[in-house]
């Protein structure tokens, strides 16, 4: 009964064989096509009837092919050339060098000409997973005001962040601009840089430093250097919340017009900062903000709070930021200045990698 049915097998295989590539199940079922791979104990065919069809390898008593494919069998060694299926399980590859008898049970990779191994597709993935990735966002917005009082203001913000699977490396520069009835009411810029390196899952460590300015509050030049440890609270496909904390330096040097003349601040400080980012249905809300006390004196501090919400447009890679961002500088009253300065912002944001 085993050599009549191993004789059927073998006639239908010959028959099939002519038209693609044939797998013949322990049950007796017959499959034509075109075996695309073997990976993982599975083989993947390609059929007219049914599209891709995935066979358990262990289910398979004879397979042949119509054209030569690479086989990779166990001990790592690979071949080319023509299957043809026998009894038992038994596979007869028609190599360039001769003839290689093997098994069915014994393939460990199969994969067409011109087409990368299974075991090198993994590989490649593998590294363009670990390949850092440069990612880019710019926006920009003007408003303008005309009746009791006159106003035209200006706002932009960059950010290119190089993505690793363990680190990020990000720069950044931000400015507003705005003028009132022929005067200034608005006149600051920054730019900065933050890399974080991974420990874990959790833990990361920081370097980060920027510099900008402040006309309104008399501040030519302001710079904050820090360093510190990360942890990330949460990390998912909707949610990153990530809080820091290490020691800095502060340097702030103003403007020889202010009234009173403020002395020019160096001194080492804190550096306490928090990143949130939620995924909503209907768009992304971010919150960034950093906290830098100094350490002489705890009520001395710069504190930077941004709020966005990115509601995404129909247009591919663009978005509208709607946002509020509030400036805090305990000393700033010491040069007769408000300590607190708040931007609202409606902002066209692009995208792109």
């Amino acid at each position: 009964m085993n050599k009549l049915l191993a004789s059927i097998s073998a006639v239908i295989l010959l028959a099939a064989s002519s038209i693609g590539d044939v797998i013949v199940t322990k049950s007796g079922s017959t499959i034509v096509g075109k075996i695309q791979e073997i990976d993982g104990g599975k083989i993947k065919v390609s059929t007219d009837f049914a599209g891709d069809i995935v066979v358990e390898q262990a289910q398979v008593e004879q397979m042949t092919t119509d054209e030569p494919i690479f086989v990779s069998i166990e001990g790592g060694s690979s071949y080319s050339g023509v299957v043809t299926g026998g009894p038992s399980g038994g596979l007869k590859i028609q190599t360039p060098d001769g003839e290689l008898t093997t098994s069915v049970d014994k393939v460990q990779e199969s994969w067409q000409p011109g087409t990368k191994s299974p075991t090198q597709v993994r590989q490649d993935t593998k590294m363009a997973e670990l390949r850092r990735k440069w990612a880019y966002e710019a926006a920009l917005d003007m408003t303008g005001k005309s009746g009791n009082s006159d106003s035209t203001g200006f706002g932009m913000s960059f950010r290119a962040t190089l993505q690793g699977v363990d680190d990020k490396l990000a720069f950044y520069t931000r400015a507003n601009f705005e003028e009132t009835d022929g005067s200034k009411s608005a006149d600051d810029a920054r730019v900065g840089v933050d890399y974080s390196n991974q420990i874990n899952d959790d833990w990361n460590w920081y370097i980060s430093s920027e510099l900008g300015r402040d006309v309104i509050k008399d501040t030519d030049i302001f710079v904050t250097t820090a360093a510190g440890f990360g942890y990330t609270v949460t990390n998912t496909e909707s949610r990153f919340l990530n809080i820091r904390g290490g020691l800095g330096y502060r340097f702030e040097d103003y403007s020889q017009f202010s009234t009173p003349v403020r002395e020019q601040l160096n001194a080492a400080s804190l550096d306490f900062g928090l990143e949130h980012k939620e995924t909503l249905k209907w768009g992304r809300l971010v919150n960034r903000i950093k906290f830098t006390p100094t350490i002489e004196d705890f009520g001395s501090f710069r504190l930077y709070q941004d709020t966005a919400l990115d509601l995404p447009l129909k247009a591919e890679q663009y978005s509208l930021r709607i946002g509020f961002a509030n400036d805090y500088d305990s000393d700033a009253d010491l040069s007769g200045k408000k300590e607190l300065d708040t931007t609202y912002y409606i902002r066209m944001v692009l995208n792109w990698k």
